[in-house]
């Protein structure tokens, strides 16, 4: 099979960059959809996250991820000299678990030990998928096919967990504002009183 030669010098094999970008570019985003939903009902709120939050917050962490850590890194790899190249790296993988517990505490609401399974998995999900990536540029489809399962079946075991009925019997019965919490028992407007956000069926 033919090979071709990086700038940087590792080999990869043509179709390897086809797999390599479909598992960035598609593959990465749905699996931070499905991660953040996975933590639906584990949130120190009153109610769970609303399926528009889970998606806002997937693309909140996917944006820092290309500004803050991805750009972080480069702009180290490109002005570090080469013999200090280790120092990107460092910051790479410091910076996604500072992300992914930004946006736990702040914007998903998580405490304790569900904030620090959230920080933990969801670093360890981008070391994966970096290693699909890699894999895919050196060898093809196959080894990255096997990684992205083997990320699918861990979200799908932890969205399993975060359905069970003692993490759902913890949220109150009645209706609240997906956005401010207010309580919207008996209003009839379709709009909370409190922020003016339209309700939404969760």
């Amino acid at each position: 099979m033919a090979h071709d030669l990086l700038a940087c010098g590792p080999y990869f094999v043509p179709s390897g960059l086809l797999s390599s970008l479909v598992i960035f570019l598609v593959v990465k985003p749905f699996a931070y959809v499905a991660f953040v939903k996975a933590f639906r009902y584990r949130v120190s709120r009153v109610i769970p996250m609303t399926h528009p939050q889970v998606i806002r917050l997937a693309l909140l962490r996917a944006g820092i991820g290309v500004v803050f850590v991805g750009g972080g890194a480069l702009v180290l790899l490109l002005v570090v000299p080469g013999q200090f190249r280790e120092a990107s790296w460092v910051y790479l993988y410091a910076s996604r678990l500072v992300a992914w517990w930004v946006v736990g505490s702040f914007y998903a609401k998580l405490r304790g030990w569900r904030l620090l399974g959230w920080t933990v998995s969801g670093t360890l999900i981008n070391v994966a998928f970096d290693v699909a990536v890699v894999a895919g540029l050196a060898t093809g489809w196959f080894y990255p096919a096997v990684i992205v399962l083997l990320i699918a079946g861990f979200i799908a075991i932890m969205e399993k967990l975060g359905r069970r009925a003692s993490l759902q019997a913890r949220f109150s019965s009645a209706p609240f504002c997906g956005n401010c919490e207010y309580n919207l028992t008996g209003n009839l407007s379709g709009i909370c009183p409190e922020c003016g956000t339209p309700i939404v069926a969760t």
